[in-house]
């Protein structure tokens, strides 16, 4: 298949009898490039053009960006009839309104582009390509997202590292939280909308009401056999408790507790929940427990829940 001179393709040597200007298939390359010189335009006195037509150059626009929107291709046939070279064209469809509302995301500050909106669209497809690893087919949600990333320069392969490392992180809490999500709402969420929570805000706001950090801080707590209700859990977000924080703290409370209760102490998990997040006086009933157990039993070592500061809450030997 050939094309004509205003980039439609069909049989070489002949003529589409709906489009006769475009003369016959018997290039290689679409207008512009190569040989095909494309549809000449002549500048009348008054300097308009007056050689192709609006249908022409609107046949031309989607043999070059079939994946332009209508309002965008519009703008290129015109930019064509005033132009008809493809680097002039584009270049002037690129100020317009319709281009800016489409692709303005691919635009530096200098005005420069980021990528062509071919390799936008590309990148792009990427990026829903890797939520669908993770089980996210219904990516309509992140179009906004997935802007802000080609925007930032982040490539295809960064993403697909970002997105590995977050699910590997988060992927056992995810059960948990659908649950707690449940309970708390009535409501059933599968795992990818709790994973496109998890990496977008937005949709945290929107799906899980804002709420996504609380229910992993109780998930940290609950799969260690912590049962507390969502208020104290929400305070201790508010408080700083980062879902790391809460890692450590749940898994060293049970150990941490019986060692206590060995030398004839108490520790509940709202002491060591307070020690994590900075209280003075949780902190300091912690720090004499730990001394008083490294006398009696000659050092020992547990996990260890850290606070923001790095200071160690749990009983570890020194």
């Amino acid at each position: 298949m050939k094309y004509n001179l205003l980039g439609q393709r069909g049989p070489e040597g002949e003529i589409n009898p709906d489009a006769p200007e475009g003369g016959q298939y018997i290039y290689d390359n679409p207008p512009g490039t190569g040989d095909n010189l494309g549809i000449q335009t002549s500048t009348t006195s008054n300097g308009s053009s007056s050689s192709v037509t609006n249908e022409a150059a609107m046949a031309i626009a989607r043999s070059l960006f079939s994946f332009f929107p209508e309002a965008v291709l519009k703008e290129y046939a015109k930019s064509w009839v005033k132009y008809a070279d493809p680097q002039l064209a584009i270049a002037d469809v690129r100020t317009t309104t319709a281009w800016e509302n489409e692709f303005g995301y691919l635009k530096r500050e200098d005005g420069t582009l980021i990528m062509s909106e071919g390799e936008a669209l590309s990148t792009k497809a990427s990026y829903k390509e890797t939520l669908q690893e993770v089980g996210i087919t219904d990516t309509e949600q992140f179009n906004q997202k997935f802007k802000d990333l080609v925007s930032g320069e982040v490539s295809a392969a960064e993403f697909q590292q970002r997105v590995d490392l977050v699910y590997s992180q988060v992927v056992d809490q995810i059960p948990e939280v659908e649950r707690l999500h449940r309970e708390r709402y009535n409501i059933n969420i599968d795992a990818p909308t709790v994973f496109g929570a998890l990496i977008d805000e937005d949709i945290s706001d929107k799906v899980l009401k804002g709420d996504i950090q609380t229910l992993q801080l109780q998930a940290q707590a609950s799969i260690r056999g912590f049962t507390q209700n969502f208020a104290r859990f929400e305070e201790l977000k508010k408080a700083g408790l980062t879902v790391q924080q809460a890692s450590q703290l749940y898994e060293a409370a049970q150990p941490t507790m019986e060692l206590a209760e060995n030398i004839g102490r108490e520790l509940d998990i709202t002491t060591l929940e307070e020690a994590a997040i900075g209280d003075v006086k949780a902190s300091q009933r912690l720090s004499r427990v730990q001394a008083e157990a490294q006398t009696e039993l000659g050092g020992v070592s547990v996990g260890a829940a850290k606070t923001r500061s790095g200071k160690i809450t749990g009983l570890v030997e020194e």
